[in-house]
């Protein structure tokens, strides 16, 4: 809906109106994409008190539908060079839009930011708001240790997180507080409206459809509510949810400390979500998606947490939660990844984790997938395989290989057991070697990236013929006759020795129990 003129820009969650002829207005546009991963021009435009529109279903304010009387909450928001605008926006949400005596505090942490609005100017702006106290790092610790530092400092038993960069609407808490304070193992998670990164948008035609979910390299994403296996009389009850979506949630302290808070030996950012979840489920607990509880959220472009780093923060927090959580089901993060073994220069120590999931009485993986997500699909497909891969015209001394680098040729060397020659071909149907897959684009063979979504990089194994099949391009791999350490992909020809290979063929044994 375009912006009315009559009103401040953005008022009532519209979009905001910006002149992209300038081209100084979009240069402006275009490096704050970058830093801050949204429009910092068409935020600043905002009023910091923006008004929103009351989303809610009718049924939401229908008498009795809470509890009389409601516990207090301590809200934890964790920023990192958060643009202006948009935090003291979030804050004022949350301040402008629950009541009083259901507001503890805010409790803001600053995870080590260098932009110097978000010092003295930020304290002297919020001296005049008691109940927001600013605390700060005294290293970088990244968003998980961060949320625990703030966690660990706030007075009331109920915890609510926020990120920051939010919009809280009316009667966002009270719904949250409820389910809580009715049940001290309920995870409550509010219904996640979409602010839009570009203009300031406040959206809402999708919500209510979805649930959290993730596949099986543990990434989340989001699924049709209505997929799932539990059926509700209306739509705004609160729903059973597999995952929740990341840091907008309201927990009891006692439960979360009885489930090992969060991981501290994760790194900086992601997962976390994941692993919250599935010990919910686990150890006792439910998690539930509340529609009559409306938070916006920007999904930025680019994620501050996550800049400048040298290692792979999501390989290293998938393996370490899949070695403590998944149990046998461990094996398909690892062939997800291309991994060929758990050792702990891969994800650090977990022992002091396994010693919380036994105090905290947690059931074993299958119980989760059993009772929270059967929907999750079976992580076996059709050719699966994992170890070296070898070329029958070859013989058995020469293995396919490539290199550490993104980018670099996959080709055929000298079998010797090194991780380049290690391959998983699994769920995504990508061969995969440390995260680095084969594609083919039709005309060029390479490795790179892995991005999941098979197209150039889907292939299948054919059991009967030993051939590698680029199942888009309807070709198959083989070793270059005139060239043995080179390859190439040619019309399909069952005959070839040279399009057939020996895989190490493997199924999953926890499969065989069902």
């Amino acid at each position: 809906m375009p912006q009315d003129v009559t009103h401040p820009p953005g008022d009532l969650g519209v979009s905001v109106l910006v002149n992209r002829t300038n081209p100084n207005t979009v240069a402006q546009i275009n490096r704050s994409l970058r830093r801050y991963g949204l429009n910092e021009y068409a935020s600043d435009l905002v009023s910091v008190r923006r008004r929103l529109p009351d989303v809610r279903d009718p049924w939401c304010l229908e008498p009795n539908r809470l509890l009389s009387v409601l516990p207090a909450t301590s809200v934890v928001i964790v920023f990192y060079n958060e643009l202006w605008s948009v935090l003291v926006r979030s804050v004022h949400s949350v301040l402008d839009r629950t009541p009083p005596h259901l507001l503890r505090e805010i409790i803001l942490v600053d995870d080590g930011s260098h932009f110097p609005f978000l010092k003295t100017p930020l304290e002297e702006y919020f001296q005049q708001y008691a109940k927001v106290k600013i605390r700060r790092t005294k290293q970088r610790l990244g968003l998980i240790r961060a949320r625990m530092f703030g966690a660990k400092q706030a007075s009331a038993e109920i915890l609510t997180f926020l990120d920051a960069h939010v919009e809280c609407t009316k009667g966002w808490i009270e719904p949250l507080l409820d389910l809580v304070a009715r049940n001290s193992t309920t995870i409550a998670i509010p219904t996640i409206d979409r602010i839009d990164e570009i203009d300031m948008q406040f959206k809402t035609k999708d919500s209510l459809l979805q649930a959290g979910a993730f596949e099986w390299d543990l990434n989340f994403g989001w699924c049709d509510r209505n997929l799932l296996h539990k059926r509700y009389a209306h739509r705004s009850e609160p729903f059973e949810t597999p995952a929740m979506a990341g840091g907008l949630f309201t927990i009891n302290r006692g439960f979360f400390e009885r489930l090992g808070w969060y991981d501290e030996g994760f790194l900086i950012y992601g997962l976390e979500n994941i692993e919250l979840s599935m010990k919910c489920w686990m150890c006792g607990g439910t998690l539930l998606t509340v529609p009559c509880s409306r938070v916006g959220h920007i999904q930025k472009w680019t994620h501050p947490y996550l800049f400048n780093l040298t290692v792979d923060v999501e390989l290293y927090n998938s393996v370490r939660l899949a070695e403590v959580w998944m149990d046998e089901y461990r094996q398909v993060v690892l062939d997800v990844n291309g991994v060929r073994r758990y050792t702990e220069n891969l994800f650090g120590s977990v022992s002091d984790r396994k010693r919380a999931r036994e105090r905290a009485n947690c059931k074993p993986f299958r119980y989760y997938l059993e009772r929270a997500f059967p929907e999750l699909k079976s992580p076996a497909i059709l050719g699966q395989f994992r170890g070296e891969v070898r070329n029958v015209a070859l013989g058995n001394n020469f293995c396919l290989a490539v290199g550490r680098l993104v980018g670099s040729v996959p080709h055929m060397s000298q079998c010797d057991g090194r991780e380049e020659q290690y391959w998983s071909h699994s769920y995504f149907q990508d061969i995969n070697s440390y995260k680095k897959c084969l594609e083919y684009s039709g005309t060029h063979l390479g490795a790179i990236t892995c991005h999941r979504r098979r197209g150039n990089q889907e292939w299948m194994y054919v059991y009967e013929t030993g051939q590698i099949w680029s199942t888009k391009h309807n070709q198959c791999l083989a070793v270059q006759a005139a060239q043995n350490d080179s390859l190439m992909m040619e019309e399909c020809n069952v005959t070839s020795k040279y399009q057939q290979w020996r895989v190490n063929q493997v199924e999953y044994e926890f499969l065989k129990k069902n």
